[in-house]
């Protein structure tokens, strides 16, 4: 058992209790040892100590005391041993926890939302402050896969605020506490061996984690080090009908405001005219997708974390920590894909078309190369790729004191938090299974596939003529599309530095035990921007490095570059001559044609030099000073306990970003039919606009916790709190596109593309404002065992500001614009339309209302359960854009419900667990005019431990033990309008374990 004072350096000086029977048995009801007071302390005051606790009921146990005895709403969840996490991330861990959902990337828990908002209102910190995570694209939402889960000792979840957390968790604020050395005994640790393999990668690859802590006889200097390395390869099989601009509602006739479902016809939905078939079957009033696609993503990840912790008492009444955590994610990621595109929804190709059973919803196509009477150019299937190469790092210093004297505690952190992220390669290539005459070498025109198509169901399927992949190794057909060739990707550089101060004075008479008071300035800054890689001639390189090329006026590398010159590699010469194999889930195919990006790569590398442009028109910086003050009172009363408080926030914010107009003029030359570059294809017009603005917040709050009895716990909480709109959201430089009628008469008659001439555009919200939400809670909890309970809580959050995508038209005024070229006026001065507009808005008068109950039971004989289920409810709530009402929307990220149950077993050598997680039905956003929704989805999680002596035992697991398969849709009226199907897989760990 640990010494009062080693406890009080690892707690940071533990909150003094006053001693009662009722204290006792929470003590004993949560496996927590009570140490008499020392001589030297006052008698009716004590500090908790808590001794190691080992197995899934002693964590349970553990997890339920410290629900028990805080003063604020909050889960919690605690290693179960050195080294040993539940699960193999700290996200899977969290699912557990009641009204908890997590989001997965590539089978693994990433982002964590609470009480059905999104993961982007979960304010995540690291020992009581932001990390920093930025993958490419940033966010303020914590990317736990960066996190190794042996740096973690505990995790609590606040559903309920309080004055001194920070602010910046409508949905909740979770807590992440690291391992510290002088918690733990000297020279003591863990080290840990594992493989895991998965059924969609058919791989065997090694895990390795290790935590070393000494310090000296005198227990007032102490070192910890740890180390994680993962390799693992992730690989996720989907449907995807999403592409190209989702779903798009077809008639020949003037527009309805609905459709025969309801849902709201606007200009963004309204991009096909009727289907005809090769028939003269006409289907008129029906919503059909755009591109039909298939795709594998393979992703190598290589991670890698290293804490050091440095402690230091150079008196009892005064602790010194640094922290230094450095994480590291390598992403090797491909992508393959094979689509069906609308290219050719016309009667010279479409030969069948079925409808799902309200006749409105196109749930099939089948199309053939000669069904207009001759072999036309059919194109597809479509076979694109992308390949990435990235590297996301996050490093975070911090120095903390902690000095207790005998009415106050003073406590300081001072740090700073940094993350970079994003491609350093990235190359993207697509091809076509058809060729037209004037690109054949027999002057007819090729197809490898004479037929394909797709169904909807549970899955995406496509099918396709088995002799496509022969074909295109033998040459047929394969014509390269350069428009849909090359290469941008984002990047990012977040920082933070911060510093606080916090005074606590204890006062030892009346309601108030004590008050507190502090201070924190935060300043970060992001810079944000796209790269665009090109592979050019070495004429074109050495242009760009004598300066007689400048590499940034509009069409000068495309005159270089390879795909625009020819220069894109012959299909047969980069397929792989095999077909996509191995594919247990996610969508059905036939036959799939993928790329070898390693001979693509050579090819092209070999020929042609590698430039690298940091694009202007697609940067965007934000800095925000944030300063907060708090004053806050934890009072008791006999039974009654809590704390009241209010916490003021300035934000400063500043906004950059570079804004573009494109004019896309003309696309094919019409004498010679070939491809037009340069100023004669497209100009572009960028200017920089910025926008700096204050907020004000009083975020008050209040807690009660009345221990009725000794066994039952009521609470009640109430308090105003907000989130920051995300980055991206506020960032994202706008990019408006004009469309010539040439253009659009060139994509029809040469391309076969339909596209509507006109104004259409997306862009950032400089002025969102912070989500804000006013929030009620009440709960009991009944006690009633070692490690058993059970209790209800209510919950209702009124969010106001909620920000959701949308799909908008936009009028403004316009100044025109004249090609500088030529003299030609290409928009005159006046007022134009812009649609679609994708941008993001805030929405008003949302409610998120639900109840959340648990159980916890451990047996005698071993066995325990533990259970928990949240109902969410959310309004659908007015979207409005400059005053103006725009939609409805639900909360996006909101999920109706969340089912968690898990079984366990264990004695003195051996243990095994089931868990069952069910979330409902999510709402992801608003697209093509109607919201999109994942339908509920489940998983089942095994895993066992097994003690083959004192310190070292095997563990094993299954995730996914049933082959889930999530499913997105468009609309709530039906699951015919299938949005995407996905499975990343069955994967199972098996390991060796070593404490000492």
């Amino acid at each position: 058992m640990a010494n009062n004072k080693n406890n009080r350096r690892g707690a940071g000086h533990a909150q003094r209790f006053t001693k009662s029977a009722l204290f006792l048995a929470m003590m004993a009801a949560g496996n927590v040892a009570y140490a008499d007071p020392s001589a030297e302390e006052d008698e009716d005051k004590k500090e908790i100590e808590t001794i190691e606790v080992r197995g899934i009921r002693a964590s349970m146990a553990e997890n339920m005391a410290i629900k028990r005895l805080s003063n604020a709403i909050v889960d919690a969840i605690t290693a179960e041993d050195i080294g040993k996490f539940p699960d193999k991330n700290v996200a899977d861990s969290l699912q557990r926890v009641p009204g908890i959902v997590i989001s997965r990337s590539g089978g693994e828990g990433e982002n964590v939302s609470i009480r059905g908002l999104s993961s982007d209102l979960t304010f995540t910190q690291l020992n009581g402050n932001f990390i920093a995570s930025s993958p490419g694209s940033p966010s303020r939402s914590f990317s736990y896969s960066l996190l190794p889960s042996t740096m973690v000792q505990s995790v609590e979840v606040f559903k309920s605020s309080e004055a001194r957390l920070d602010e910046g968790g409508v949905g909740g604020t979770v807590i992440i506490h690291s391992r510290k050395p002088l918690n733990m005994e000297a020279n003591s640790g863990a080290l840990n061996l594992e493989y895991t393999y998965a059924d969609v990668t058919e791989k065997y690859e090694p895990n390795f984690s290790g935590v070393y802590s000494w310090k000296n006889d005198d227990e007032n200097i102490g070192v910890l080090v740890g180390y994680s390395r993962q390799d693992r390869t992730n690989r996720s099989l989907g449907g995807d009908m999403s592409g190209g601009g989702g779903w798009r509602w077809a008639t020949s006739s003037d527009l309805p405001a609905v459709d025969t479902n309801g849902n709201e016809i606007t200009d963004s939905t309204r991009r096909f005219g009727a289907l005809e078939d090769a028939y003269g079957n006409v289907y008129d009033g029906v919503w059909a997708p755009q591109v039909a696609g298939v795709g594998v993503t393979k992703e190598k990840r290589e991670r890698e974390g290293i804490q050091t912790t440095l402690q230091w008492l150079p008196m009892d009444t005064l602790e010194l920590t640094f922290n230094y955590f450095h994480f590291e994610l390598g992403q090797d990621r491909t992508t393959s894909q094979m689509w069906i595109p609308e290219w050719k929804y016309n009667p010279n190709h479409l030969v069948g078309v079925e409808l799902d059973d309200s006749g409105t919803i196109v749930t099939g196509m089948d199309f053939t190369t000669g069904a207009g009477g001759t072999e036309g150019n059919m194109e597809f299937p479509w076979i694109i790729g992308s390949y990435t190469l990235e590297e996301d790092t996050s490093d975070t210093y911090d120095f903390g004191f902690e000095y207790s004297g005998d009415v106050y505690d003073l406590k300081g952190k001072f740090g700073r938090t940094e993350a970079s992220g994003g491609p350093s390669e990235s190359w993207r290539a697509a091809y076509k299974s058809g060729q037209p005459a004037g690109r054949s070498d027999s002057g007819l025109v090729e197809n490898a596939a004479s037929f394909a198509g797709w169904r909807l169901g549970d899955r995406v399927s496509l099918y396709t003529d088995p002799a496509l992949l022969d074909n295109l190794l033998a040459g047929v057909a394969g014509d390269p599309d350069p428009g849909s060739t090359g290469s941008s990707y984002i990047v990012s550089d977040l920082e933070e530095d911060y510093g606080q101060l916090d005074f606590s004075y204890h006062l030892s008479a009346g309601w108030v035990d004590t008050l507190r008071v502090g201070v924190k300035h935060r300043k970060t800054t992001l810079h944000r921007e796209t790269n665009n890689t090109f592979f050019i001639t070495q004429e074109g390189a050495a242009g760009i490095a004598n300066g007689t090329l400048d590499p940034f006026s509009q069409g000068a590398i495309d005159e270089v570059s390879y795909q625009w010159i020819g220069g894109m590699p012959n299909l047969e010469d980069v397929l792989n001559t095999r077909s996509e194999q191995n594919i247990p889930g996610g969508f059905d195919v036939n036959v799939m044609p993928t790329i070898n990006w390693d001979k693509y790569r050579d090819l092209v590398t070999s020929e042609y030099a590698k430039y690298t442009r940091k694009e202007p028109d697609f940067v965007f910086d934000i800095e925000e000073k944030i300063t907060a003050a708090y004053v806050q009172a934890d009072f008791s009363y006999e039974s009654l306990r809590g704390n009241v408080g209010v916490r003021y926030v300035k934000t400063e914010t500043n906004i950059m970003s570079s804004d573009k107009i494109n004019f896309f003029l003309d696309d094919i030359d019409d004498v010679t039919q070939e491809d037009i570059l340069g100023d004669r294809r497209l100009l572009d017009v960028e200017e920089t606009i910025g926008r700096t603005s204050t907020d004000h917040q009083f975020l008050p709050s209040l807690n009660l916790v009345w221990d009725a009895t000794d066994n039952l716990v009521l609470r009640a909480a109430a308090a105003k709190t907000m989130s920051r709109a995300p980055y991206n959201d506020m960032g994202a430089p706008e990019q408006l596109t004009f469309i010539s009628q040439e253009w659009a008469d060139d994509r029809l008659e040469f391309r076969g593309n339909p596209v509507e001439p006109g104004w259409q555009g997306s862009g950032g919200n400089k002025d969102l404002k912070p989500y804000e939400s006013v929030q009620t809670d009440i709960s009991a909890e009944y006690y009633y065992g070692d490690g058993s309970a059970v209790g209800i809580a209510l919950f209702n959050k009124d969010v106001d500001n909620f920000i959701v995508p949308l799909i908008i038209t936009s009028t403004r005024s316009f100044e025109g614009f004249t090609n500088p070229n030529t003299g030609e006026v290409i928009v005159p001065e006046g007022e134009i339309t812009v649609t679609p507009f994708t941008t993001t808005a805030n929405g008003t008068n949302a409610t998120s209302r639900g109840i959340e109950i648990f159980a916890q039971h451990a047996f005698d004989n071993g066995f325990g359960i533990n259970t928990n289920y949240t109902l969410n409810d959310t309004n659908q709530a007015d979207v409005s854009v400059d005053g103006e009402k725009v939609g409805e929307s639900a909360l996006v990220g909101s999920a109706d419900n969340q089912f968690n149950f898990s079984a366990y077993f264990e004695n003195d050598t051996f243990s095994v667990r089931a868990s069952y997680n069910r979330r409902g039905k999510t709402a992801l956003g608003l697209a093509d005019g109607l919201t999109v929704y994942q339908e509920p989805y489940q998983q089942v999680d095994v895993n066992a431990s097994y003690s083959l002596m004192d310190n070292l035992s095997f563990s094993a697991s299954v995730i996914n033990l049933t082959e889930e398969e999530p499913r997105t849709f468009y609309g709530e009226d039906s699951k015919a309008r299938l949005r995407s199907s996905s499975y990343s897989g069955r994967r199972y760990y098996a390991g060796l374990t070593y404490r000492f």
